[in-house]
């Protein structure tokens, strides 16, 4: 991509506003340090072996995949500029960027993608990927530039799920070291656990006259309200996840040299109740679960009053948002709710246990809903519990109600049948319909997008009416950073890489 071309684009989507390419080619600023705050530290050094959120940020800089997600979350090139689907939708073509450098200055080929695959799909790597790449059969190199991915089963959303730190490819020479190396616009300098990760600009980068900041430092900053200070104080340039208390202030007068972004953001809001165990196989006590639920209300409490109710995955804007989608439960309906529990045969109500993970958002999330069935006589007693039990419990499906909030899928085939379709061990709630089955079945083994659109919709018409989730709405996305940082945008999820905008496009300005 050329200077002028990259100048063109950014202009296209909004990045400088009324900024002239002329000027932005004239100023053309690169160097200085900027300083990230973290919601967490990295795991682990190795791109294979690391898994979350803030170290899929991380590692997003340092390493590249196959594909990336744009601003709205749509599937993009990436190391491959572009790739073919067979009808069957078994056979995936990857077709790579050519003269893409790694770090130690090793162009990127082929047999380094069949190689990295490979690597995660390896039990002796332990890689907390490595199901993920279950349904892979083999991996053929076809040239230098070409790599072909045959499937054992049919899936059309076969590469949207190796984006961004999901499936980095990085050289076998690196393979089970300390120190990352990958194609990314950064290259990896240090990491002092628990204090700061650097990475510094690769001059080598393919994306001519990327990246144009010199250094950036990760500092883990766990606490929100830390962060925030942090970021007023001047000793941070950027931080995630800005405490939703601090929202209305920030959005109608935001402190002097900050930079708020609070939009829609894709992260969604759910309950999950097990359809196989006590009251809850009765469909018609999850209706009035539903129906008890004032949805606006919940999502008022968690986001200050900065996210809608919805009844879908997708938030406005992505591709798979359904327009036509009525949400059945927007609104509290608690002689409905009490009709269906005595038709049910619990008119007095019960009881029933919710898993809770210690995070604030779940907790408050928990205990809207808690307070709310409360009023049709359900009380549920809230087991508070940290990460690894809760993922354990939800593995195990021993829960009545899990309430949580999930990430981006920028593929519908691995939320609607990864987390739904019988048998899957993701289907935490045990829920099985044959109709929804071959529904979903059918869109992983369908290549265009209309029909698997359609397919989706219908699938998603059952869920909402058999309530095995409800979906309740999207997190909004509330960064901000020092308005010294130009150029930068985030996406959908809010990552700081993604296909034509991220750190990479951002500079610095005194």
């Amino acid at each position: 991509m050329t200077k002028n071309f990259l100048c063109l684009s950014l202009i296209a989507i909004g990045f400088f506003g009324s900024t002239s390419c002329t000027d932005q080619a004239d100023q053309d600023p690169h160097g200085g340090t900027l300083v990230l705050g973290m919601t967490a530290d990295i795991q682990r050094a190795d791109p294979h072996r690391q898994t979350g959120n803030p170290s899929n940020q991380v590692f997003s800089l340092i390493t590249e995949s196959l594909v990336e997600l744009d601003a709205q979350g749509r599937v993009s090139p990436g190391i491959a500029e572009s790739w073919q689907v067979s009808e069957d939708a078994r056979e995936h073509t990857f077709f790579l960027r050519k003269e893409v450098l790694f770090h130690n200055l090793r162009e990127l080929v082929a047999d380094d993608v069949k190689q990295s695959y490979q690597h995660m799909q390896d039990p002796a790597t332990r890689s907390p990927k490595r199901a993920d790449f279950a349904m892979i059969d083999r991996i053929e190199v076809i040239d230098r530039y070409t790599v072909k991915f045959y499937l054992k089963e049919p899936n059309a959303g076969f590469g949207a799920t190796y984006f961004g730190g999901n499936a980095p490819i990085i050289p076998p020479e690196t393979f089970d070291t300390d120190h990352p190396v990958g194609t990314g616009p950064f290259q990896f300098v240090e990491w002092k656990p628990r204090q700061y990760l650097k990475v510094r600009r690769f001059d080598g980068y393919w994306n001519d006259g990327l990246p144009k900041v010199e250094e950036i430092i990760f500092r883990p900053v766990v606490d929100d309200t830390v962060r925030y200070t942090g970021l007023l104080a001047g000793d941070l340039d950027f931080v995630f996840s800005l405490p939703f208390a601090q929202l209305p202030v920030l959005s109608s007068s935001p402190p002097s040299g900050i930079v708020p972004s609070i939009k829609g953001g894709s992260r969604w809001f759910f309950l999950n109740l097990h359809t196989q165990r006590g009251p809850f196989k009765d469909v018609r006590v999850r209706r009035a679960i539903a129906h008890a639920l004032d949805k606006s209300v919940i999502m008022d409490g968690v986001s200050w009053g900065y996210a809608e109710a919805e009844a879908q995955p997708y938030p406005p804007g992505s591709q798979w948002y359904f327009s036509d989608v009525e949400d059945l439960y927007l609104e509290s309906d608690l002689e409905q709710a009490r009709s269906l529990l005595q038709q049910a045969g619990h008119p007095e109500g019960f009881e029933l246990t919710a898993i809770v993970r210690n995070e604030t958002l779940i907790m408050d999330l928990a205990m809207l809903v808690q307070s709310q069935l409360a009023k049709i006589g359900i009380e549920v007693k809230l087991e508070v519990m940290d990460r690894a039990s809760h993922l354990a419990r939800q593995r195990q499906h021993d829960f009545d109600l899990n309430p949580g909030h999930m990430g981006f899928f920028p593929d519908p085939g691995e939320i609607f049948y990864r987390l739904n379709h019988t048998g899957v061990p993701d289907n935490w709630g045990l829920y099985s319909n044959p109709e929804f089955d071959e529904l979903v079945e059918q869109g992983r083994r369908t290549v265009d997008f209309a029909r698997r659109k359609e397919l989706y919709r219908q699938a998603l018409g059952i869920l909402n009416q058999e309530v095995h989730f409800i979906y309740l709405g999207h997190l909004p996305v509330a960064q901000a950073w020092r308005s010294r940082v130009q150029g930068l945008e985030t996406n959908i999820r809010g990552d700081i890489a993604f296909h034509g905008g991220g750190m990479a496009y951002a500079w610095i300005e005194e």
